[in-house]
């Protein structure tokens, strides 16, 4: 009887050894998760539209906005989304998140000859040139790695006239269409249930020579159900940028409806986006509120690591540091991510630009969800 409670609290002992020095070789912002406990890995990703519009939104003559949307044509184009997708899939690939979420998910389309110069001022270019959403699912579904759009919300709608002079009035007009999207790995989609999506009441709205633009923002959730027990909601949004002032009142603004949205789910939420608010509390308030609510991930599993996600220079064609971390996965419980990461942290090539997938770094983290 001795000898086998000896044995007994050896082999106890013995457990707790190797339990010990399992944690001490995980790789940091990993945490052994609660045994039993199912997981979701989830992903988000700012794709970059692929130039910064700021000459055209504040173009004052009908000049100045030909140059600018020509010069943004030209970014775009030079920022090469079909390339970019493929360092993308890459990526998603190699992460495989049974969740992703994505902003910026653009609809480039143009129409020639212009009818914007003709007094036409509602966007109708309807020959799609860029896609986004479609080129990166024909890249993940070429890597074997399929998804399927669960949940889209269509934003800013927007066109404008850039010379061409192939044209026959020597301009063409390009229209950009603002998406955010929530996928899913298909062999998972049939746990997805009850997508919606829609717009935040707070819109930032600038005055131009054609009237005043909205730049509109919205936000798409879905649920997922891992099993009976653990159903769980999935929300996304890209909230407006930290300036001007006026369009931080905004931001702020529409980071409290989030909130609000997010209040009234009857399961526990992930909460995934671009924030354009800086974690470290250097640009708006907007950061702080929402962690008052919700846990931020990268905050809870890794206090000591700033974690920067934003941004590379309008070209993507040289390398510097990033400076924020706006990128968040945030949940409404205080459970660590088992495991955490930033994705796009380097170039995918040296030469010739675009030398990133895009100007933002990604987020992805494997989450246990909680019963």
């Amino acid at each position: 009887m001795r000898q086998s409670r000896a044995r007994s609290a050896y082999m106890r002992w013995i457990g707790l050894l190797i339990m010990a020095v399992v944690a001490a070789l995980l790789p940091p912002g990993t945490a052994a998760g609660t045994a039993g406990g199912p997981e979701l890995t989830v992903m988000t990703r700012n794709l970059y539209l692929g130039t910064g519009l700021d000459n055209t939104v504040t173009a004052t003559t009908p000049g100045a906005l030909v140059a600018a949307a020509t010069q943004d044509w030209l970014n775009v184009v030079a920022n090469d989304f079909p390339t970019r997708a493929r360092a993308l899939a890459d990526e998603i690939a190699q992460a495989r998140p049974d969740v992703l979420a994505l902003q910026e998910v653009s609809l480039w389309r143009d129409q020639t000859p212009s009818d914007i110069v003709s007094g036409t001022i509602t966007p109708n270019a309807g020959h799609v040139v860029y896609d986004f959403l479609a080129i990166l699912r024909a890249d993940l579904a070429a890597r074997h790695v399929p998804y399927v759009a669960e949940s889209i919300s269509t934003n800013a709608d927007a066109e404008a006239p850039r010379l061409d002079p192939s044209s026959a009035n020597g301009v063409t007009d390009v229209r950009l269409t603002d998406r955010d999207a929530l996928l899913v790995r298909a062999p998972l989609a049939g746990k997805i249930t009850d997508p919606h999506n829609g717009h935040y009441a707070a819109q930032f709205t600038v005055p131009t020579f054609r009237g005043p633009v909205s730049f509109t923002r919205g936000w798409t959730l879905m649920d997922y159900r891992q099993d009976a027990r653990t159903p769980v909601r999935i929300f996304e949004t890209h909230l407006e940028v930290e300036s001007p002032p006026q369009a931080a009142q905004v931001q702020v603004a529409q980071g409290n409806e989030a909130l609000a949205i997010i209040a009234g789910s009857p399961y526990p939420a992930v909460v995934l986006g671009d924030f354009n608010s800086a974690a470290d509390g250097s640009t708006t308030p907007t950061y702080a509120n929402l962690t008052a609510a919700l846990a931020d991930g990268w905050a809870t599993a890794r206090p000591d690591d700033p974690g920067v996600t934003c941004c590379q220079k309008e070209l993507l064609d040289s390398v510097q540091p990033f400076a924020a971390r706006i990128d968040l996965v945030l949940t409404t419980w205080r459970t660590p991510p088992a495991q955490i990461d930033r994705v796009g942290t380097t170039p995918f090539r040296l030469r010739p630009p675009p030398l990133w997938a895009s100007d933002h770094a990604g987020v992805v983290a494997r989450l246990e969800l909680q019963r």
